[in-house]
């Protein structure tokens, strides 16, 4: 930023150049340029440590992680229950649908012979793969999300804890009562 050139006032009609009017004016227009001067550079001055200033605070803020947006507890726990209860109930009209376009009734009575959940649910699981779809199938695939479900939600809570929350004790206690309901139903 260059000043501009100082206009320089006409001298007075009848008054000769070089005259002691004439190199007062001069005077104090090259007092007030060299004022202007020194503001104009201390002005600089202040830029230039508002820019380092800029810099350092750019550096810092490029140090810190980028923090991402963590879903909370209660997003995780309430997708999981509507998951679970959208895909058992899709499973269980499935089966139900099945059932009446082959028998003309809702009457649906069968009896499951497994010792435990996991017996059942691994025997399920098979006709799934197999592409076994009959009605008992399909509606015990419905009964197994609905249990299984709660078991999720208990593993994201403690998952949860641990990572986004760094609550270890917490995370333990989670991890207790999915044992104890993995305990019950292999009795069950």
């Amino acid at each position: 930023m260059t000043p501009e050139k100082p206009v320089i006032p006409e001298t007075k009609p009848g008054v000769m150049p070089g005259t002691m009017d004439d190199r007062c004016v001069s005077s104090v227009i090259s007092d007030d340029i060299q004022t202007h001067k020194d503001a104009i550079a201390k002005l600089n001055d202040e830029i230039k440590k508002h820019q380092q200033a800029i810099l350092t605070l750019q550096k810092r803020l490029s140090a810190i992680p980028v923090v991402r947006k963590v879903a909370s507890l209660e997003d995780i726990i309430s997708f999981i229950y509507r998951g679970g209860v959208s895909l058992t109930m899709l499973f269980f009209i499935a089966g139900m649908a099945r059932f009446y376009i082959r028998h003309d009734n809702l009457n649906v009575d069968y009896s499951m012979f497994y010792k435990n959940f996991y017996q059942f649910t691994e025997r399920e699981l098979q006709f799934i793969t197999l592409g076994h779809f009959r009605t008992e199938v399909l509606l015990n695939a419905g009964l197994m999300i609905l249990l299984i479900a709660p078991m999720v939600q208990v593993l994201a809570t403690g998952v949860y804890m641990v990572t986004a929350n760094r609550n270890w004790k917490y995370g333990i206690i989670t991890l207790l009562v999915l044992v104890i309901l993995s305990i019950s139903l292999l009795l069950h």
